[in-house]
């Protein structure tokens, strides 16, 4: 972190999210190792390395005073990707969630693919779901995460209609450049209007 109080070039970012994703957690505040991390991914860098580091440790959270917001992992770990290109992270993600065993873990990758809305996010979703080989509870939560799109009512199929999917998408990812329970749940509105765009 230091690199980058004294230069932060997208060169110089690409070798400090490297290095991040190489620390020890237990050496950096998880509030500046948060931050770094999320600031660079609205500068639109690939930070799926670093983010996925913060899984080493399941008791990860993040307190921000200014909104009195604590960030699990799980949320954390949507912070550190969703505001830059998915294509960075999604398949990472898939990958990362076929092979991980931490059942904290796996619910924050799950929770990361359901707010990727596509239809490669589903089918993994689906498929933990119906491995009985994965943890009981981190099942049963991704059977929930998939269920959320029955709850899609007639507001936000009126309110799909007045968007694209490609402007969902920015204003979603333009929402969470910004870290604050109303960026939360403006984060969930889109996605239920994005949900039922999809459909």
């Amino acid at each position: 972190m230091l690199l980058l109080s004294l230069s932060d070039t997208s060169i110089d970012r690409k070798v400090a999210l490297a290095a991040m994703a190489r620390s020890d957690l237990h050496d950096v505040q998880p509030k500046d190792y948060f931050l770094q991390v999320h600031r660079m991914a609205a500068l639109n860098e690939d930070t799926s390395a670093a983010a996925f580091h913060i899984f080493e440790d399941p008791n990860f959270k993040v307190f921000i005073p200014q909104h009195v917001l604590t960030l699990g992992q799980n949320y954390a770990l949507v912070y550190m990707l969703l505001p830059t290109s998915q294509d960075y992270w999604l398949q990472p993600a898939i990958d990362r969630l076929r092979t991980e065993r931490d059942e904290t873990a796996q619910k924050s990758l799950i929770l990361a693919l359901w707010y990727s809305q596509t239809d490669a996010a589903d089918k993994a979703i689906a498929s933990f779901a119906a491995d009985a080989s994965k943890p009981a509870g981190a099942r049963d939560y991704a059977r929930q995460i998939a269920q959320a799109k029955d709850k899609i009512g007639a507001k936000q199929r009126a309110e799909a209609l007045t968007f694209t999917e490609a402007s969902l998408r920015q204003k979603r990812r333009e929402r969470v450049k910004a870290v604050s329970d109303e960026a939360l749940i403006d984060l969930d509105d889109y996605t239920m209007i994005l949900a039922a765009r999809r459909k």
